[in-house]
């Protein structure tokens, strides 16, 4: 396939990094020898770096006037930095295992304003990383990162000049996007979360909306017709997208390392993050507003950019056990882990296989209750399903010139999903599918000028899913997505002003995309082959543009910078597209910044909707359900008729435009041993022609026909037809791709209704506003650390409206949608070697449905704990030197999920699976071994 020559294209570069790795390492025996001649101490530290790899990090006003009277012999790197910084006034600190901080003897000095709590700050790559106060923490740059503040110099020998790196949200190379706001959890704000997966702990976010596709509704949610193609017989893999304020999942775009993934499910709508190990990921940053002129398409609600270890020094192994304390689902992690950092490179490699039991419906009392009433299915069904998944990464880095860095990326994951449903008979029917998910990546930088980059990059990914559709057929349907991007960019300081040096970037794109979900089982003739197929072109740029600096700073403006960038899209299938995005930041004193964002997307239809032949109708007598669902009639004329209910995607979608805006202020101050950080960010974000199913007031597509007789306006022109003739009947049947089914005697020749309600077509607008808050707070006494912090959504907006003719719908607060406000808020302790952190989460009250005399569904608070243990190297634990463990609690006191009507259609008994987990108490033990 052709696939598979882009593979072996991609390898090629990985192994000629790892050739370049085998040739430059090497082993030492005893201490180094270090020459190092008494002279100024910035040449005496760039000579120490060039012997040993060692890096350091310092400003440059802390080397003025210094002389080092250096160093000569065998000397470990501590012993030999001793003799170095001898009557000096200096000291150092390691950061890692190869970088080190020069301060002062008191840790302060002229130009730093930081504490030892920001040594992070002066690490040598300037990627901006979530503060240790908070496990939910939107990172602004403090003082001590000013661009015109003293110079932070780093040395690495002659290749320190490749490690400035792009974050998220900018193409420019060492500049963060403070204009928009972005979310940074290190490794440390994952491992205390007691999240065991990367979907467990983007569940935790409250800007991440849990319905949609997510394992607690396998089988989808009543209104999301995307959401029931995560179900195996609909060829999905029981995955887990991330679902940014709600906006669906496949509208936030999920990198790996900058790097686009294939997307999962029947139609290929979104990234299954459940396929990505956590143990390998280093941190994860959440870029909250819309980014498609930096990345494309897709980035509407946002980014979620997963990026993977890398610069890890040492070997570690991992076991993880937890169970439910009420049920028999338990879960077990494995992991390991090494790796290889020196001077001109890295190289990495890890293993986790991971394994989860189901979660039954006969361990929770409020989905027994749901199951007893249901006229369909019956015991043992599974609530959750089980999982096994086994993935594999490895990743490597060269310097093979002082100007030229070679990189690339390999992950594998194959994964099982299986879930149990019964009938009323109590036969269970396993539905289940296997998943395999490859991503290939390599990427070379060419510093061809002083901070000039020219980057090149190439990605793969292909994802297999072989899944269940029927009752006694096994694995009988494919779904295959596959994804290979290439781009060029060049990325430098233009010129100086004032305030500052004006950077920009510039870049091209080209991108193809491939999908399949294909029946295997049966005759070949009517094998129902869904296939699509598209390819884009992209020039993107982006200016950054510091107009007051500290050296030009007035009373009132400290700092105040602009971010303009745009992007043009040539897409095969939907035409091109051009997107900007503005960005301003103002920052009045130090420690306090203003900021605000305006932008635009362009979303084309998934390429499982393109093509699908997925037309079908429903005929029903409109009796039967008025006296089931209790629907008064809207008239006697359809009181007793035949209606016909119509489903599947339009034949004439167009792609989805939305525009966002931002505005938000961030502050930051130091008191001695205390540090308060505070965010507020508001959003507000516009769609057109969103793909949807027409809404209801009520969320019942049989009352319809009743609402719209009365009430015509509700609904677009054409949704409803009242006593077609029999031309528009024959045309409504032979425009389906399947019979008719025809219920309780209905006879769809003889319909006096055909409404098109749960046809997924381009519906009018959905907007959606809100605000963001973090605070955290910690202070650093002489006994450890004391942090508070607290993370918060609240929308205060999400309609849609069908047509501009029909009225805004509110789907906020309701059954399966949105709740307004939810929190997650931290109180914690650390010292060097023993953690402990309560997590509080809290969901709102809403209702059942939109109207005054809905039932209510209660508020939601669970508690979650996490303790931890460091044995360090203390030599009073020989065998369990460097062995950490940790204790982890999901739902402390056992919390059921608020009780609500659910869906037994989709599966969903007795609560809200879109706002909450039936999981329970859960408790888990994990020890990590490092060497």
């Amino acid at each position: 396939m052709e696939h598979l020559h882009r593979v072996k294209a991609v390898m090629s570069v990985v192994l000629y990094v790892v050739a370049g790795w085998a040739m430059s390492s090497y082993a030492e025996d005893g201490p180094p020898v270090v020459e190092v001649d008494p002279q100024p101490l910035a040449a005496a530290l760039n000579s120490f770096s060039e012997q040993t790899g060692i890096q350091f990090a310092y400003v440059s006003t802390v080397a003025d006037g210094v002389e080092s009277p250096g160093t000569s012999g065998e000397a470990y790197p501590a012993q030999a930095l001793d003799l170095m910084l001898a009557e000096t006034g200096l000291t150092y600190s390691f950061i890692n295992d190869t970088t080190i901080v020069i301060l002062a003897a008191d840790g302060l000095y002229d130009g730093y304003k930081g504490g030892a709590s920001d040594l992070k700050n002066l690490t040598p790559t300037p990627v901006l990383m979530a503060q240790n106060q908070t496990s939910q923490s939107r990172t602004t740059r403090s003082d001590s990162e000013e661009r015109d503040e003293p110079d932070y110099q780093v040395t690495n020998g002659e290749d320190a000049r490749l490690e400035e790196i792009v974050v998220t949200g900018t193409h420019i190379r060492g500049i963060a996007p403070e204009s928009s706001p972005v979310l940074v959890f290190d490794r440390e704000d994952i491992d205390i979360s007691g999240a065991a997966t990367a979907q467990d702990f983007i569940q935790t976010l409250p800007q991440n909306f849990g319905g949609g596709s997510n394992l607690t509704a396998i089988q989808g949610t009543p209104g999301n017709d995307n959401s029931r193609f995560n179900n195996p017989s609909q060829g999905g893999s029981g995955g887990v997208g991330v679902n940014l304020r709600g906006l669906g999942s496949g509208s936030t775009l999920v990198l790996v390392n900058g790097h686009r993934l294939a997307p999962s499910s029947g139609i290929g709508n979104f990234v299954d993050i459940s396929l990505i190990p956590a143990s390998a990921i280093e941190r994860i940053e959440v870029l909250t507003d819309g980014a498609s002129s930096i990345y494309g398409s897709d980035a509407v609600a946002g980014v979620v950019n997963i990026i993977l270890r890398e610069d890890y020094d040492s070997a570690e192994v991992s076991f993880r056990y937890g169970a439910v304390t009420e049920g028999s689902m338990d879960e077990s992690r494995v992991s390991a882990k090494a790796g290889k950092s020196w001077n001109k490179g890295h190289v990495f490699g890890s293993y986790e296989y991971y394994d989860k039991g189901s979660l039954s419906a006969e361990d929770r009392s409020f989905a027994r209750d749901a199951l007893a009433s249901s006229p369909v299915w019956g015991l043992p069904t599974d609530l959750l399903p089980s999982e096994e998944r086994h993935s594999v990464l490895a990743t490597a880095s060269q310097n093979v010139t002082r100007d030229i860095k070679l990189a690339a990326d390999l992950a594998f994951s194959s994964r099982e999903t299986v879930f149990l449903q019964s009938n009323l008979a109590g036969n269970p029917v396993p539905r289940g599918a296997e998943s395999k998910n490859w991503n290939v990546a390599s990427s070379a930088s060419w510093e061809f000028l002083d901070s000039w980059f020219l980057d090149f990059a190439g990605a793969y990914s292909d994802v297999t899913t072989d899944s269940d559709v029927g009752v006694t057929s096994s694995i009988v349907r494919r779904v295959e997505s596959d994804l290979w991007s290439a781009d060029a960019k060049v990325s430098g300081p233009l010129f100086a002003l004032p305030g500052g040096e004006v950077s920009v970037a510039l870049g091209v794109q080209y991108r193809e995309e491939d999908f399949s979900n294909t029946l295997l089982a049966g005759n070949p003739a009517t094998n129902a082959e869904r296939f699509a197929n598209r390819d884009l072109s992209a020039f993107f740029g982006e200016v950054f543009i510091p107009v007051v600096g500290s050296a030009n700073a007035i009373p009132g403006i400290e700092r105040l910078e602009i971010n303009v960038s745009g992007r043009r899209d040539d897409y095969s299938d939907f035409g091109s597209t051009t997107n900007p995005k503005y960005g301003a930041l103002w920052s009045p004193t130090a420690g306090l910044n203003f900021r605000g964002t305006y932008g635009t997307s362009f979303l084309p239809p998934p390429l499982g909707r393109i093509g699908a032949a997925d037309f079908i109708a429903l005929a029903y007598p409109t009796a039967v359900f008025n006296a089931i669902l209790g629907n008064p009639p809207g008239d006697p004329s359809i009181a007793d008729v035949v209606a016909i209910s119509v489903n599947g995607t339009a034949k004439d979608l167009v792609a989805e435009e939305s525009r966002t805006y931002t505005a938000g202020v961030d502050f930051e101050q130091d008191w001695g041993k205390h540090n308060l950080t505070a965010s507020l960010t508001w959003f507000d974000t516009e769609f057109e022609g969103r793909l949807g199913r027409t809404p209801t007031p009520d969320n019942s597509i049989f009352n319809v026909p009743n609402l719209a007789f009365n009430q015509p306006e509700l609904f677009p022109p054409g949704t409803v037809i009242f006593f077609p003739d029999s031309t528009q009947i024959a045309e409504v049947l032979n425009s389906l791709d399947q019979d008719v089914t025809e219920f309780l005697g209905a006879v769809a020749t003889d319909a006096s209704i055909i409404h098109f309600t749960n046809v997924v077509r381009n519906l009018g607008f959905v907007t959606t506003s809100g605000f963001d808050a973090d605070i955290s707070y910690s202070y650093e006494s002489d006994h450890g650390q004391y942090l508070i912090g607290l993370n918060a959504s609240y929308l205060t907006d999400l309609t849609e409206r069908a047509a501009v003719t029909t009225p805004a719908v509110d789907q906020l607060d309701i059954l399966f949608n949105p709740v307004a406000f939810r929190l997650r808020s931290r109180i914690g302790y650390n010292n060097q070697d023993f953690s402990a952190n309560l997590f509080i989460n809290y969901t709102d009250s809403y209702a059942v449905a939109n109207s005054a005399d809905s039932a209510p569904i209660d508020s939601w608070t669970t508690v979650d704990l996490n303790l931890s243990y460091d044995t360090g190297t203390s030599p009073n634990y020989p065998v369990l030197s460097n062995t950490l463990f940790r204790l982890s609690v999901i739902n402390l006191f056992d919390e059921d999920p608020p009780g609500a009507p659910g869906d037994v259609g989709f599966l969903i008994l007795g609560y809200d699976s879109a706002n909450a987990s039936p999981l329970g108490r859960f408790i888990a033990i994990e020890v990590t071994k490092r060497f």
